[in-house]
């Protein structure tokens, strides 16, 4: 008689068992780790990999608004292929399965385990270009129990299902033309929390906040979000990206972060991953003690969680940030106060998603520990210098809270100096002193100081006493600086996100008001080098913007009395300086 194991299988006394028990196996999953922001995060990825540039996320409460039951996802992306409609909410298929070069997501389960965490149903509504068919299946947790729905059916409609037409619209009310419609239905794990819980409100505010984190980069390069009819404005910890919110509320500042350090580190088989450090807009950590709660004029500006970003690591796989969160052992010295206001993004392809443990709900990424420790060592420079870099403005604010007003004070005296023997400037003349005080208004304005009311009279009365007036600004133009000619003065702003103003001068008057004792020998060789080839690109790119005009002879004079000027500033300054 055989003795191996497929003879004893089916003897009597062993019979046969389906390999999944699928009613109470779809039950257990349904604790699979996916919180809300996780199974939102399925959908949208998916319908990002389908190209689309418009989605639309749609929370249905019950009536007494205490509890969700369905969450909608609309897209106008390619659409599902026809032949695999029902296979998408069949547990483990993947039209992606595996690929790791370029998707947001390889296992095949994201989707299903997702939506079965939240509720008890799931609906997929899809559309390709050029058919006129409306393809829907389903995936129902009662029905499978109650052995109504034993397999996955792919079935044609005549139209997206009533409740949510209108989502697969455009925005000038026309059809999408493809797309896809995800619904998780039945869902009974998103209610008030009572006493000690999370309100419906924290929840979904939680929700936004994840949204124009995670897909940051992907709202940059133009897609478009909705939350219950809202746009996502994109959120980065990093302040590297435009932040619509910032630039709203500061329209010519802009405030970006500053790059401490930038690298690139290779893993294995030709992948690397690239790690930036970055610290918040001085505007927003202008002050000990303040906590990021407000910027330098007094404003509210907890709105871009400062205050929660202390230690936290930004984990972006494939363009899509997957982890946000403190890895233990990977700061130097453990976590600064000042951290706050230091962003650092770890960016890896999915090749490495072995290196950085990355689960199937795409969250939780934790480096292993052979890369854990080649971090922890690159990143001790970097940090010590941003955290340095803080506490240098902290103390000289803490010095004198007028020192940025005269930071300029060398310069603008010299010239101050050098024109009382100088030609009469003829810009402005035509201007009354109602319009010099116009032009200033709208320039306190623009720097974001007319609130301000001691910052404001300090600047008009330097205007008032002086021909030359330079002043810090930013904004996102490719403008160097601007200048405003009132009758015999002129005020001239900075574009500190000009790449030469940021990269170049202020590097510079960092390293000025540290002092040597405050930076590396190699660190202020670089920079001198740096400074050296940049001012040749200056002369040069002045040449360029000559060349762009047809008679460059008209700057002639322009020319001369620019360096006739010079000579004469450079004269009257103090020697030393």
């Amino acid at each position: 008689m055989s003795t191996d194991s497929t003879s004893r299988l089916f003897t009597p006394s062993m019979p046969q068992a389906d390999i999944i028990q699928v009613a109470n196996a779809l039950e257990s999953m349904r604790d699979s780790g996916f919180d809300l922001t996780a199974a939102v995060g399925e959908p949208i990825d998916n319908s990002v990999e389908a190209g689309a540039n418009l989605i639309r996320v749609l929370v249905r409460y019950e009536t007494d608004r205490r509890s969700i039951n369905a969450i909608a996802f609309a897209d106008n992306g390619r659409g599902i292929e026809a032949s695999i409609v029902a296979l998408v909410l069949s547990m483990g298929f993947s039209n992606r399965y595996g690929r790791r070069r370029d998707g947001l997501g390889r296992f095949g389960v994201g989707l299903k385990l997702a939506g079965l965490s939240l509720g008890r149903r799931i609906d997929v509504y899809t559309k390709q270009s050029g058919d006129d068919a409306i393809r829907h299946a389903h995936l129902d947790l009662e029905e499978i129990k109650n052995e109504q729905q034993t397999h996955i059916r792919a079935r044609e409609l005549d139209g997206w299902p009533d409740e949510f037409a209108a989502a697969m619209t455009n925005t000038d009310g026309t059809a999408f033309d493809s797309g896809t419609l995800v619904v998780y239905g039945k869902i009974d794990k998103l209610r008030d929390g009572g006493t000690f819980g999370t309100s419906l409100t924290e929840k979904l505010a939680d929700l936004r906040n994840f949204i124009a984190r995670a897909y940051r980069k992907f709202l940059d390069a133009g897609l478009r979000i909705e939350l219950d009819g809202t746009d996502v404005t994109l959120f980065d910890p990093l302040f590297l990206m435009d932040n619509p919110r910032i630039v709203k509320k500061y329209p010519r500042a802009g405030l970006l972060g500053k790059v401490i350090d930038r690298a690139k580190i290779e893993i294995a088989d030709g992948e690397s991953i690239e790690v930036t450090v970055t610290i918040a807009p001085v505007e927003f950590r202008w002050k000990e003690g303040e906590g990021g709660k407000c910027d330098n004029n007094g404003r509210d500006i907890r709105e871009f969680h400062i205050p929660d970003s202390a230690g936290k690591i930004s984990m972006v796989r494939n363009g899509r940030e997957i982890n946000y969160d403190i890895v233990p052992k990977l700061l130097p010295a453990g976590v600064d106060k000042v951290d706050r206001y230091i962003g650092i993004e770890v960016t890896f392809p999915a090749a490495l998603d072995d290196f950085f443990q990355v689960r199937n709900v795409k969250r939780g990424a934790v480096p292993v520990d052979k890369l854990r420790a080649e971090l922890r060592e690159w990143l001790k420079r970097p940090v010590r210098l941003a955290r340095q870099e803080i506490r240098r403005h902290w103390g000289e604010v803490a010095t004198s809270d007028l020192a940025k007003a005269k930071e300029h004070s060398s310069a603008t005296q010299a010239a101050s100096r050098a024109n009382r023997t100088s030609p009469m400037g003829q810009a402005g003349k035509q201007f009354t002193k109602e319009d010099n005080a116009r032009i200033v208004q709208e320039i306190l304005e623009d720097l974001g100081l007319a609130d301000n009311q001691e910052k404001s009279e300090e600047v008009r009365k330097h205007i008032q006493e002086n021909p030359f007036t330079l002043m810090d600004g930013g904004w996102p133009g490719k403008e160097i600086f601007e200048i405003d000619h009132l009758n015999e003065k002129a005020i001239v702003r900075l574009n500190h996100r000009h790449i030469f103003v940021r990269d170049i001068y202020d590097r510079l008057k960092s390293v000025a008001k540290a002092g040597i004792n405050g930076s590396e020998v190699d660190d202020l060789v670089a920079l001198i080098r740096e400074t050296v080839t940049a001012l040749d690109l200056l002369f040069l790119a002045y040449a360029k913007a000559e060349n762009m005009h047809r008679d460059p002879a008209v700057f002639d004079n322009l020319r001369c009395y620019w360096g006739q000027s010079t000579h004469a500033f450079m004269r009257e300054l103090p020697d030393g300086e």
